[in-house]
């Protein structure tokens, strides 16, 4: 336990006080971690990591990262470690979702060290409500970007927060890095380092405030925002090329059209209860409560500031960073939509907004905690019980959420090989719904089945020797006759042979 604490960074004096929660925060992560692990190690690899293996791994490194193939499945950080994970340990699911594996111990890693830092008396309650949530634990077990991502947005808003209480230009240096990672890693993600680059300076300018000596003050601040000018240049240099093509294939495409609150906030609800259906009366009571934090919060800071209570803000950095990088994210989505008709971003595109939220709401119960010590922490252990019931409730072990109709596809695949003992001599053409497409493909590589033809998207015609496809699919109508397989009646997918073959 003390070399947890050691790696930890934890302050040796609050051990024996805070032992306890720091030991049950540390367990639920190993028992998260094993439930991530498992799924990354046994369920079948999906369409879009398949497509990613598929149509990007392979590609040189340059090509990678300069876009030279536009479209946003190219998750560039994530593409470049699959790449090279493959090359040092070989070709496996495990293996190609290793680095989203190891971002939830990043970002594990990171979230309790904020916690332990800022709010100590709700770390345990804390890391249990920014990790229960059985949509985002889901991409930390993926060979996408999203778990990559989200695992260096904590650690990059633990080095602000850090730097605010230090002043110390390491940590400035590690938020830039730590924010670029996570943009490499989602282009969404761009969007929180350009509203943490303004909240940046909005509270250096506060904090200077403080300081009698102008010339000190000018100094200081120009100083500052040189090491932010260098991330900012590099940043844009390895950036540019790919928005460049991106924006001009017009690829930004997120999906939400009516508005943040019906739209980001409206579909995160969804993907916080997974698939269970939510009561409209429900989803109006979290939108209104998720209003209700995030502008209370952000009154207090107006309030403040309109005291010209500076002191309060450079005491409160972990307060004020993450509400008002929240709220300036949200004010960018918007401008965004009037200015270049960009959607509003709904389900995985937007789940870097609930770590957000969920900091503003630590932040909140930690404050008023201070004041009403026995309501802070009902409220903490009442939020975490909900999400550990939430979570209990929704939990899988067999699928992705967004990807469940590729459940099967490694067992059809098995049953393929099996089936394919029987004709060793033969080559067999399989057909498929072209949603199946990159993951038997996938397979039909990475397991070097040489004997089945390359699957396409352009239909079924009957001339198969298998196929795979739902049953509402048309072309069922007209391959009755087949034998069936394997069907799966949740997900209506079927695997069925030629009659007479």
């Amino acid at each position: 336990m003390l070399h947890l604490l050691l790696l930890l960074g934890v302050n040796l004096q609050h051990y024996k006080k805070n032992s306890p929660q720091l030991f049950l925060a540390i367990s639920a992560g190993l028992g998260l971690l094993i439930y991530i692990y498992y799924k990354a190690a046994h369920l079948s690899f999906t369409h879009d990591e398949c497509y990613t293996y598929l149509h990007y791994v392979h590609q040189d490194f340059m090509d990678i990262i300069s876009y030279k193939t536009p479209y946003t499945n190219n998750h560039i950080l994530n593409t470049v470690l699959m790449k090279y994970s493959e090359e040092f340990f070989g070709r496996s699911e495990l293996v190609l979702r290793l680095p989203n594996i190891l971002a939830f111990i990043v970002y594990s890693f990171f979230a309790i060290k904020l916690l332990h830092t800022y709010s100590i008396k709700l770390l345990l309650p804390g890391y249990l409500l920014l990790t229960l949530h059985p949509y985002l634990l889901e991409f930390f077990a993926l060979a996408r970007g999203y778990g990559l991502s989200i695992a260096f947005l904590m650690a990059s808003i633990y080095f602000a927060c850090r730097y605010f209480s230090v002043l110390k230009s390491k940590y400035l240096i590690y938020f830039n890095g730590m924010s670029l990672l996570s943009g490499l890693s989602n282009f969404s993600l761009l969007n929180y380092y350009i509203a943490a680059l303004l909240v940046f300076n909005m509270l250096s300018y506060i904090i200077m405030k403080l300081n009698s000596n102008v010339t000190e003050k000018k100094i200081s601040f120009l100083k500052l925002n040189k090491i932010n000018l260098v991330w900012v240049l590099i940043s844009t240099a390895i950036l540019y090329e790919p928005l460049r093509r991106i924006s001009k294939m017009s690829v930004l495409d997120f999906g939400g059209k009516n508005g943040f609150i019906s739209n980001t906030i409206g579909s995160s609800i969804d993907d916080l209860f997974y698939e269970m259906a939510v009561p409209d009366f429900l989803s109006l009571s979290i939108k209104g409560f998720t209003l209700t934090i995030s502008c209370s919060i952000l009154g207090l800071l107006l309030v403040k500031l309109i005291k010209k209570d500076f002191t309060f803000f450079k005491n409160n950095p972990f307060l004020v960073f993450t509400n008002l990088t929240l709220f300036i994210n949200v004010l960018i989505m918007h401008l965004q939509h009037l200015v270049l008709n960009n959607d509003f971003y709904i389900h995985r595109f937007a789940l870097f907004f609930y770590p957000l939220f969920i900091l503003n709401l630590i932040s909140f119960i930690y404050f008023l905690q201070l004041h009403y010590p026995r309501t802070g922490f009902f409220l903490s252990y009442f939020f975490a019980l909900m999400l550990a019931f939430n979570f209990y409730k929704n939990h899988n072990f067999n699928y992705y959420k967004d990807w469940k109709y590729d459940k099967d596809t490694k067992i059809v695949i098995q049953r393929l090989v099996s089936e394919h003992e029987k004709y060793p001599a033969k080559q067999i053409k399989l057909g498929i719904n072209w949603l199946f497409e990159p993951s038997t493909n996938f397979y039909r590589y990475s397991l070097n089945l040489k004997w089945l033809n390359p699957t396409h998207r352009n239909g079924i015609t009957g001339r198969e020797h298998y196929c795979y496809l739902f049953k509402n699919d048309p072309e069922f109508q007209m391959l009755k006759s087949w034998e069936i397989l394997f069907k799966n009646e949740k997900t209506d997918v079927l695997f069925i042979k030629k009659s007479n073959y």
